[in-house]
């Protein structure tokens, strides 16, 4: 037999698959679940911040319309404001005459300070109060959460 001096070639062409690994889509996917769970953390707390603001915006209408009521003499009586939990009542005259109630987001509650209870009363005329102190509205699943609303002896109320 005669052998032949040539040297066999071996194929050297690579088989490219195209595609994607097991790891690159896992990866993918966490990326996208991190990206996804940033953004919902992000909108649940700016829609919580909407919602305190809203509450506290709605308390602060409800006082200064019971204070412009008593300014004004509407009816020549006092005017005021019972503070619960979760609303407020604005009422003239005395508890239980033409009350309008306005009800908060179940997710906040109410707390007043010492020198206002439960009713801030407004005088006639002068719009004085003897209910003077704080009112904070805060969030139920954190109470570190909160706004504060501060009435002085002049009946003037200002945000803190």
């Amino acid at each position: 037999m005669f052998f032949n001096n040539k040297k066999i070639k071996l194929s050297t062409q690579k088989n490219h698959k195209f595609g994607f690994t097991v790891v690159e889509t896992l990866m993918v996917i966490s990326i996208i679940v991190i990206l996804i769970s940033i953004s919902v953390s992000t909108f649940k707390n700016m829609s919580n911040r909407q919602v305190l603001d809203v509450s506290v915006l709605n308390v602060m209408s409800v006082l200064n319309g019971a204070r412009s009521e008593a300014v004004s003499s509407k009816n020549a009586t006092t005017s005021g404001v019972r503070i619960l939990n979760d609303k407020v009542i604005a009422y003239q005259g005395f508890y239980g005459n033409l009350n309008q109630e306005t009800s908060l987001s179940n997710l906040v509650k109410i707390s007043t300070s010492t020198g206002i209870g439960t009713d801030v009363i407004f005088n006639n005329v002068t719009g004085l109060t003897s209910s003077s102190g704080t009112i904070t509205i805060y969030f139920l699943s954190d109470p570190s959460k909160n706004v504060t609303i501060k009435i002085n002896n002049t009946g003037t109320i200002e945000k803190n």
